[in-house]
């Protein structure tokens, strides 16, 4: 009973912790993430050709963090450990037609907050981890995070076609354990059309707030003069008018 609410808990929790003899709870994700006592990556030097992969550019800049033996990214953590995040394909680089694909790249790191950034291509669409350098926590999040200029916050944007938006969020970076903060629905300032979707491309205009620009390019098309800016209020997301 015990270790069935452990896993109960581990399975609602905002983010998750891989353990050295499991695997992350399903409802969180299905990718295969494991930590281990290992040392990563003192064994390679400048010397040592880095292998080919879609993560190589990556890789070469984190030579002393990261590191790629097949389908097995393995990150650097504290304390003389690892996290392995290992692909999950049926045959080769092939997702087709496969709904329990997952290929993990390595696409950025942020010094300042230790935190790497990992790309997962699914078969259909993708998602992207923010991994801690500290104890491997994973949070999931939609796309890859676009930081703001003073490095407390993030935004990712979902523009999947079947779920515009659906997992568009804040990030709050001001602790050393990210938090993801659900956008607040869509814009509606006085005056203005009404809004099927967020614009695509995300921009910070300055510390605190975010204009969406560009056009998805599907569905009934929106009033592209009607505001979509976002600003954050006391640590909380909400659209200036």
């Amino acid at each position: 009973m015990r270790a069935l609410l452990a896993w109960i808990f581990a399975a609602i929790a905002p983010s998750a912790l891989a353990q050295e003899t499991g695997v992350l709870p399903p409802f969180i994700s299905s990718s295969i993430a494991v930590v281990v006592q290992e040392k990563c990556c003192d064994w390679q030097s400048k010397h040592v050709p880095v292998p080919d992969s879609a993560d190589r550019e990556a890789l070469a800049k984190l030579r002393d963090r990261a590191y790629r033996n097949g389908v097995v990214l393995q990150l650097r953590l504290d304390n003389d450990r690892s996290l392995k995040l290992i692909d999950n394909t049926i045959t080769g680089e092939s997702c087709d037609g496969y709904d329990g694909c997952r290929k993990h790249r390595l696409i950025g790191w942020w010094p300042k907050h230790r935190q790497y950034i990992v790309d997962v291509d699914l078969w259909e669409g993708g998602k992207t981890y923010l991994v801690s350098a500290r104890d491997g926590r994973l949070l999931l999040i939609g796309s890859p995070p676009l930081l703001s200029p003073s490095g407390e916050y993030a935004i990712a944007m979902d523009n999947s076609i079947a779920y515009p938006n659906g997992g568009s969020e804040l990030i709050d970076l001001r602790q050393d354990t990210p938090t993801g903060i659900r956008l607040p629905g869509r814009p509606s300032c006085p005056g203005a059309n009404p809004q099927s979707w967020l614009r695509p491309d995300p921009r910070w205009l300055d510390a605190n707030r975010i204009i969406f620009e560009g056009s998805h390019g599907f569905g009934p098309p929106d009033d592209l003069t009607a505001k979509q800016v976002l600003r954050i209020v006391d640590g909380k997301p909400e659209w200036e008018c």
